[in-house]
């Protein structure tokens, strides 16, 4: 047993205790008394969230840049060609290191559940997926992790991809995933969009791809997905991620577009910190995000995530939630005490959401995932960023960290 003494529970004045048994929330209230033995944390005030959900990563990529990452135009293309080098020298067990050290890295920051992304092309083959899949058994006690089989370079466009996509979905991967954008017409990226919900469908998989990622205003790619989901009884089971060019669309296009997607109860997933690599523009510079403000208001689940970390697309990126987070409230402009929670449930509820995840939250019967973060509220979270004191996952203590500065 664990018992969590003087916590406090987001957006609730009072501390409670709480206890866990079994690795479940057994009790939820003031000053639990208890016999026996037992573990006990004494939280002495700090906020219990539960634990961060990232729904998407590409655990294939990370810290690639510190391989070298010659840059000159700074733009989404470029990127894209630049990880084409650089995934021509993975091997299994660089991508399954790389991919620990990101996975762990992830947990320390309190985040125990994570959809990533592998490229399946044929610069990679399934190099990407074998070295994910074994990072992923490595950490299975301390990480829950999906993963998309992700057709980065488009299918058609790309020899090879479509058998590489099958044998990605026998060898295990959990999800589908696409990239329409990618093929080079408007009737292939439907195509894209067809086959991805075939192998899918056949394997009883959720969908979760890369969606109109561009400044283009013409692509259409979000609202054929989003009719295909309900044609294909797919409703809730898809997600797209990014979805950027809908914000330079009209708004009676977008207003049209939106409705679609509460139809089809489709999630978003918004990556904020892709406004890196949308290319140099003359002012206004583009921010390179979906209408997040106007989808939340549509009612659409919206969720936020890492997306890369020290990559061909992006040098930067820690892994915790609770920056990504912030750079949402920045982008997004959320400014208030109130609508702070909008944000924090993107990247905690709206994420669990997109991950099918059942049992999550702090209530009775629920699995003891979540973490104590050294802060008194959820707007005192994002803005300090402080540590995770306690990250625990169904009931054990799996990492604790401290930030402390001493003054001489």
């Amino acid at each position: 047993m664990l018992l969590v003494k003087n916590v406090r529970l987001v957006n609730e004045k009072e501390l409670v205790d709480i206890l866990i048994k079994g690795g479940l929330y057994n009790r939820i209230e003031s000053n639990i008394e208890l016999k026996g033995q037992y573990e006990v944390i004494d939280a002495e005030g700090a906020l219990i969230s539960p634990t961060f959900v990232n729904p998407h990563m590409h655990f294939d990529k990370v810290y690639t840049a510190l391989q070298g990452r010659e840059s000159k135009k700074e733009t989404l293309e470029e990127s894209i060609k630049i990880m084409h080098d650089l995934k021509k020298n993975y091997t299994v067990e660089d991508v399954k290191n790389r991919a620990v050290r990101a996975i762990k890295e992830c947990i320390a920051y309190g985040t125990t559940k994570i959809r990533t992304n592998v490229d399946i092309d044929n610069i990679v083959g399934l190099t990407g997926l074998k070295g994910v899949m074994a990072a992923s058994e490595e950490c299975s006690d301390i990480c829950d992790i999906e993963i998309v089989a992700f057709p980065q370079e488009g299918i058609f466009n790309n020899e090879g991809t479509e058998k590489l996509l099958w044998e990605a979905m026998e060898l295990g991967s959990d999800v589908m995933g696409g990239m329409p954008a990618a093929e080079w017409t408007e009737e292939y990226s439907k195509k894209h969009v067809d086959l991805v919900f075939e192998i899918a469908k056949h394997y009883d998989v959720d969908i979760d791809m890369h969606m109109d990622q561009t400044k283009d205003n013409l692509a259409r790619s979000l609202e054929y997905t989003a009719m295909r989901s309900i044609e294909e009884n797919y409703q809730g089971r898809v997600t797209g991620g990014h979805c950027t060019s809908i914000a330079y669309q009209n708004d009676a296009h977008a207003e049209k577009v939106m409705k679609l997607l509460k139809l089809a109860d489709f999630n978003v997933c918004t990556n904020p910190q892709v406004l890196a690599i949308m290319g140099i523009d003359s002012e206004p510079r583009t921010r390179g995000v979906t209408r997040i403000r106007e989808m939340v208001n549509h009612g659409i689940n919206v969720a936020t995530a890492q997306d890369t970390i020290c990559d061909g697309f992006h040098i930067f990126g820690t892994g915790d939630p609770l920056d990504y987070g912030l750079l949402c409230s920045y982008v997004a402009q959320y400014n208030t005490p109130g609508s702070v929670k909008i944000v924090y449930d993107m990247i905690t509820q709206n994420a669990a959401r997109i991950m099918k995840i059942t049992d999550y939250g702090i209530k009775i019967g629920n699995t003891a995932d979540f973490n104590i973060i050294d802060a008194s509220n959820i707007q005192e979270a994002l803005r300090l960023r402080p540590s995770r004191k306690y990250v625990v996952k169904a009931g054990d203590i799996i990492a604790k960290s401290t930030k402390k500065t001493t003054f001489v």
